[in-house]
């Protein structure tokens, strides 16, 4: 049966327990708000004896089906859980499951010992539902998958989490947090964090505070310094490279994300699809295009064209001659400036 994470809270809640789970996706909150309900299903006293956890990059899962049998010592349930389960993906990475322990498995699915919630948590974006295993898994378990996480999704995550504080935070400043966390749900929860100690006695979080405290990625600095580009503001432009530098990042670095950005502005501009069908096609978060039409509108695709080919020949340069990648943005600066006049 596949789960929501409210519809888990509520059967957990209500003691409606299955003896198997499959938890699966890439958000550390999540993640760790399903463990937090899985472990507070045995009293703290008694989880010394009746609560386990493994690590299946280290443990043979042998192991752990020989805890999951084990009967709960003075109480009446006993909950394992199986960390890092990349047996049930293409992974290739270090693990220490055998082709014996997948027969194992298998058996313990068709019988399992019913005074024991064993959780599997795969974390990771896709299961590789080519193998028997993963079928017939998600066939005895119950399922929650956390998908890529829509801006809405994440709007109300973060909503409820001010609620529950008794914080108040303003559109504009909700989105500028989404925009400044590249809608990351696990920094927007770190930063959240930072955010309400800030506003402690005023319970009010502005667009001041988001914009002087949330820590800025590079893909965000990358998005401010084309915003100044676009907007014309070139000498602003120049100096945010100059800090992007300064701060350690590499110039490569720093270009591939300049290239990306702009070849996404160029696809938005010239297709017509839904920022949802787009997103999927091209495999970016459908918040990007959105913020991408949103700039869009105000260029031609001539001028981000020439924009684009100027920022080609500044990577062929940096990966072919030994001119100082600062002095080359300028170039690229000036080349861009003549652009704009024509």
């Amino acid at each position: 049966m596949n789960l929501t994470l409210a519809t888990l809270q509520v059967a957990l809640k209500q003691g409606r327990l299955q003896p198997i789970y499959l938890i699966q996706g890439t958000e550390t909150y999540l993640l760790d708000q399903v463990k937090a309900l899985f472990t507070a299903l045995i009293a703290e006293e008694d989880q010394a004896l009746n609560l386990a956890q493994f690590d299946l990059a280290e443990t043979a899962l042998s192991v752990v089906l020989d805890d999951a049998r084990t009967m709960p010592f003075f109480g009446e349930q006993r909950v394992v859980l199986a960390y890092n389960a990349n047996f049930l993906t293409s992974e290739t990475g270090k693990s220490s499951i055998q082709e014996s322990d997948l027969k194992a498995l298998l058996a313990y699915l068709e019988q399992p010992e019913r005074q024991t919630v064993l959780v599997f948590f795969a974390p990771y974006a896709k299961l590789d539902s080519r193998k028997k295993i993963v079928k017939v898994l998600k066939e005895h378990a119950e399922y929650l998958s956390f998908g890529e996480l829509q801006q809405q999704d994440l709007l109300r995550l973060m909503q409820d989490r001010l609620k529950a504080a008794g914080y108040v935070m303003d559109n504009a400043s909700e989105q500028l947090l989404l925009r400044l966390t590249n809608l990351n749900l696990t920094q927007i929860m770190s930063e959240l964090d930072k955010l309400m100690l800030y506003a402690y006695e005023t319970k009010v979080i502005d667009q001041k505070a988001v914009t002087e405290l949330v820590t800025r990625t590079l893909a965000e600095n990358v998005f401010d310094l084309i915003d100044a580009l676009l907007k014309q503001q070139l000498r602003e432009a120049v100096m945010l490279y100059h800090i992007l530098i300064q701060s350690g990042e590499e110039p490569l670095r720093i270009h591939g994300a300049l290239m990306s950005q702009f070849r996404l502005l160029l696809q938005v501009k010239t297709t017509k699809q839904s920022e949802q069908g787009l997103a999927s096609a091209l495999k970016v978060h459908p918040y990007r295009v959105k913020l991408a039409r949103q700039i869009v509108r105000q260029y031609s695709q001539p001028a981000l064209g020439r924009a684009y080919l100027g920022l080609v020949n500044m990577e062929i340069q940096l990966k072919s001659t030994a001119r100082d990648p600062e002095l080359l943005f300028e170039l690229f600066v000036l080349m861009y400036q003549k652009e704009l006049q024509h």
